[in-house]
C-alpha cells in the first residue's frame, strides 16, 4: 500500500518536487539517489529524471548515483548535525552495530566526532561492556557517560560552531598523550584512496587521532565515497579496517581489497 507521504509527493507537480530536491541539496550539499528516495519516498526512476532536468537547468552537477548542488562550494560545505543525521540513517545504524560488535571489554577506544560514530556509541551502550572511551564530541561523551561501565575522557578544545565537535590545538595536543587500542573514525569524503574534510581544523584533529590508536577503523556509509572535500586527512591505506554498507560500488570494494584493508559490508533490511 502506498504511504500517505508517497501519495502526497506523487501528486506534486514536477516543478514542486524539484523545488523540494533543491531544498534538500541546500541542506546536505551532496546526496545519492538512494538517500533522496528514502527522504522523499519517491521512486529512483522519477528522481533520476528530476536530477537530469535540474542539471540541464544548471542547478546541480550529477555524480555517479547522485548529485552535488552547483551553487554550493561543495569542498567546504558541511551540513549541520541534524541534517547529517538524516542521511542514510539505516546504513549508519548498521555500521555502528558492526563496529561495536568488534570491540572487546576493557579496551580503550577513541570515538571520533560524527553521526556514524555516534551510532557505534549507541550500540556500545546496548552491549553493556566496560570500556575506557576518549572523544572530542560532546554528544558522544554525554551518551557514553550515562553508563557506569564506561570511563569517559573528553579532549578539551574549541567548540565548532553549530556542532558538538571540539577542535583546535588543545585537542591535537591532548591526543598526543594517548595510546588507545582502537580508533573509530568517520570522514566527510573518501576519494581515490584519500580521506578529506571540509575544514583544516577538523582535518588536523583527525590526523592527531590517527596517531593515537593502535587499530584504526573507518566507519563510513557508501555515499561518502564521493568527490574530495577541501582538506586532505590521510591515505585510506593507513587504516586497518573499513566498515561500510553493501551499497559500496564494486570498483571501490576492489580498491580496498587491493590495499589490504579488512572490509566489512553490512546489509540494511
Amino acid at each position: 500500500m502506498t504511504s500517505p507521504k508517497a501519495l502526497a509527493i506523487l501528486t506534486l507537480l514536477p516543478s514542486q518536487r524539484r523545488d523540494r530536491i533543491v531544498d534538500f541539496l541546500r541542506r546536505h550539499g551532496a546526496v545519492t539517489l538512494q538517500q533522496l528516495a528514502q527522504a522523499m519516498d519517491a521512486s529512483v526512476s522519477t528522481l533520476r529524471r528530476d536530477l537530469d532536468a535540474l542539471e540541464a537547468d544548471g542547478v546541480l552537477d550529477r555524480t555517479h548515483g547522485g548529485a552535488l548542488l552547483r551553487q554550493q562550494h561543495y569542498s567546504t560545505f558541511e551540513p549541520d548535525p541534524v541534517a547529517a543525521a538524516e542521511l542514510s540513517p539505516r546504513e549508519k545504524r548498521a555500521i555502528g552495530y558492526a563496529a561495536a560488535a568488534e570491540l572487546e571489554p576493557g579496551q580503550s577506544v577513541i570515538f571520533d566526532s560524527g553521526t556514524t560514530v555516534m551510532e557505534a556509541a549507541r550500540a556500545v551502550l546496548e552491549r553493556r561492556i566496560p570500556l575506557v572511551a576518549v572523544t572530542n564530541d560532546l554528544a558522544i561523551a554525554q551518551l557514553l557517560g550515562s553508563s557506569p561501565q564506561i570511563r569517559v575522557h573528553v579532549l578539551g578544545g574549541m567548540l565548532r560552531a553549530g556542532s558538538n565537535t571540539l577542535m583546535g590545538d588543545e585537542v591535537v595536543s591532548g591526543a598526543r598523550h594517548i595510546r588507545a587500542d582502537v580508533l573509530l573514525m568517520g570522514a566527510h569524503a573518501v576519494t581515490d584512496g584519500m580521506l578529506s574534510e571540509t575544514e583544516p581544523e577538523v582535518a588536523a584533529v583527525k590526523r592527531a587521532l590517527m596517531q593515537a590508536a593502535h587499530s584504526k577503523r573507518l566507519l563510513v556509509d557508501s555515499s561518502k565515497f564521493r568527490p574530495r572535500a577541501f582538506m586532505g586527512i590521510c591515505a585510506l591505506a593507513e587504516f586497518d579496517a573499513v566498515i561500510t554498507d553493501t551499497g559500496l560500488p564494486t570498483v571501490e570494494a576492489e580498491a580496498l581489497a587491493k590495499a589490504g584493508l579488512k572490509l566489512t559490508q553490512v546489509s540494511v533490511a
